[in-house]
């Protein structure tokens, strides 16, 4: 690679830092108050306080629902201003509170009728139910607990992820779509005011739209630049090496410590893909590597599935794990399993810039035959300001590391507490090790936006 091509590797895709949880909570919401704002400028009679509390439920809640595909689709603009891991968290709860709300929305919408004439309140219940002006309603109603229900339980129906995906997304469309309907044939507001139609109508498409272009835009314009495999090898006991190249004169990077999702069907509309984090640093290109951790099905034969020369696709680059856009004395990296493959390209991508910063890391496995790239990773302590500490559950005879689990008297011992707050921490393994090690780190005095984290898996 020419000196010009490799500065040019080096530049950040991410211009600044994703927010924190708290500040993508407060712009999610006050994103979801604005239909509800919107419809006191109406003019229509402000009624009882439970009426308006009703209403108020029903309205965030349908603009809740139609932001759900968006969180997740796939759009760099998003990912990089919240973080994947806080998207799909919002999307996961914000999935709860929407399948509780609708779930409670006909109940909720009856009650009064409980208390004013409870003689007759299952029975307008019932009418309710069978009216066929509410019958889109009563159809998205029952496809959202269907949907709730295949979410919750995939697992015991032994449906495949890509099954399920297609299904949720299908689902979601049909859903959101005979929501919209309901919304805008019974709703209070959408009945008197066709602007309220209008309004609803504009989310859904953009709803819909989201989901088009996860599925069928989006796999478009990736077929565009396929990668080729160049090696497929075990590096430890559990962990799988590969490295593709691009197949054609295309423009590609990515800032390490990012993820793709690898799709190797031969075909990009199969939705069959996986998503790994990438291992090497900018600087590796034309060539792009990945630490893939051996946990069954896919992974399993992966040398047979991922042979040289076969062409892949890779959808991509995701993620704000990274070191760019960010200022700090110094870089703490706590990797558990798996967790090192991105730990693995920052620390290549900060071998590359010859950066002058102090940088710990903590490395975490159950066995010694797990630690991956040690020659390397030991030799870059004799190229920056670098130290290692090893963490074993298992640990041979002899060994001198840390035995037992990353926790926070490891955490406290490591990192100089008169730095916590000026260096940035980065936590990469199984979901529960990331929130253990996250609260810990907080515990410790290290303020929540100087810890950047990503879950293998959700």
């Amino acid at each position: 690679m020419s000196l010009e091509t490799r500065e040019e590797a080096l530049l950040p895709l991410i211009r600044k830092p994703p927010m924190t949880l708290r500040p993508i909570l407060a712009v999610y919401l006050s994103l979801a108050l604005i239909p509800w704002a919107l419809s006191y400028t109406q003019g229509l009679e402000i009624r009882n306080w439970y009426t308006e509390l009703v209403s108020l439920l029903t309205i965030v809640g349908m603009t809740m629902l139609l932001a759900q595909f968006v969180l997740t689709g796939r759009i760099n603009t998003i990912n990089y201003a919240t973080g994947v891991d806080h998207a799909m968290f919002l999307h996961r709860k914000a999935g709860e509170i929407l399948a509780l709300l609708f779930f409670l929305h006909p109940f909720l919408i009856h009650l009064p009728r409980f208390f004013i004439a409870p003689q007759l309140a299952l029975h307008d219940m019932w009418l309710m139910f069978v009216d066929s002006e509410s019958r889109t309603g009563l159809f998205a109603w029952t496809l959202l607990w269907i949907w709730v229900l295949m979410s919750m339980y995939r697992d015991k129906l032994g449906m495949k992820y890509e099954m399920w995906r297609y299904s949720h997304a299908l689902g979601f469309v049909a859903m959101i779509v005979l929501a919209t309907h309901h919304a805008v044939t019974v709703g209070r507001h959408g009945r008197y005011n066709i602007w309220f139609d209008v309004l609803w109508i504009t989310l859904c498409a953009v709803a819909v739209g989201a989901v088009f272009y996860t599925y069928f835009y989006r796999p478009s314009q990736v077929a565009r630049k396929p990668f080729k495999v160049k090696d497929c090898r075990k590096v430890g006991k559990d962990d799988w090496y590969v490295t593709l190249e691009k197949d054609g004169d295309f423009a590609f990077n990515f800032d390490a410590g990012q993820f793709c999702w690898l799709n190797a069907t031969g075909s990009i509309y199969n939705r069959e893909e996986h998503p790994f984090s990438i291992a090497s640093s900018p600087a590796s290109l034309p060539s792009v590597s990945f630490l893939i951790r051996d946990l069954g099905d896919f992974t399993a034969s992966l040398d047979q599935r991922l042979e040289p020369g076969r062409r892949v696709y890779l959808d991509g680059p995701h993620g704000v794990f990274t070191l760019t856009a960010r200022k700090a004395r110094g870089i703490g990296l706590i990797a558990g399993g798996a967790g090192i493959g991105p730990i693995l390209g920052i620390l290549r991508q900060l071998r590359d810039i010859e950066d002058s910063r102090p940088i710990r890391l903590i490395y975490g496995n159950r066995t010694m035959d797990q630690m991956v790239f040690q020659d390397e990773i030991k030799a870059l302590e004799a190229e920056l300001q670098f130290d290692q500490t090893l963490v074993l559950s298992d640990p041979p005879p002899g060994f001198d590391g840390h035995v037992g689990v990353i926790d926070k008297e490891l955490l406290d011992r490591t990192f100089a507490a008169q730095d916590r707050d000026a260096w940035d921490y980065y936590v990469c393994g199984p979901p529960l090790m990331v929130d253990a090690v996250s609260a810990s780190l907080k515990e410790i005095g290290v303020p929540v936006k100087r810890i950047l984290f990503e879950r293998l898996g959700y």
